[in-house]
């Protein structure tokens, strides 16, 4: 689905996004469609059959739903040995910590997904300006579909598009 907006996530990057939700779901299903290993960590609320559902391959899926106080750590562990983490961090990390994750990814290859926080060592940060679901008319029906309108910020001028989530 945001393969306009990202023609390439390349190894040893940082991309924020600003909501947990389907954009981070995109990226990891987009990775492990390809092959990549991945793993989640401090999203206790992702559910496997909602992860599934967005495509992404469950068997190259790893959770750590609450990591603790050395949630640093285990992220640094992960970027060593998959190709891509998604992080909430269950704290605002200090400056030193973003710095370290960030050279982390790079020095390692992997690619770390910021959800929720403000992450200054992102080279793109997503985000959603609007959104609109079909399938509801009149107070009944089945929500059918997300259509979000995605904003990527970085490098050069920001690109927007209508992407339907998940997609």
């Amino acid at each position: 689905a945001l393969r306009g907006l990202l023609p390439g996530l390349h190894r040893g990057q940082v991309v924020s996004v600003d909501e947990v939700g389907a954009l981070a779901t995109a990226l990891v299903a987009g990775a492990s469609e390809g092959g990549a290993w991945c793993a989640a960590v401090g999203l206790p609320e992702c559910g496997v059959l909602a992860a599934a559902g967005s495509g992404v391959s469950l068997d190259r899926l790893l959770l750590v739903d609450e990591p603790g106080e050395r949630w640093a750590e285990v992220v640094a562990v992960l970027l060593g040995a998959v190709e891509g983490v998604v992080l909430r961090p269950p704290v605002r990390p200090s400056v030193t910590g973003v710095r370290r994750l960030t050279a982390f990814a790079r020095r390692h290859g992997g690619v770390l997904v910021v959800a929720g926080v403000p992450w200054e060592g992102a080279q793109v940060r997503l985000r959603v300006v609007s959104s609109e679901w079909t399938g509801l008319g009149d107070g009944h029906g089945h929500l059918r579909g997300r259509r979000a309108r995605v904003v990527a910020e970085g490098k050069g001028p920001p690109r927007a598009e209508w992407l339907w989530l998940p997609g």
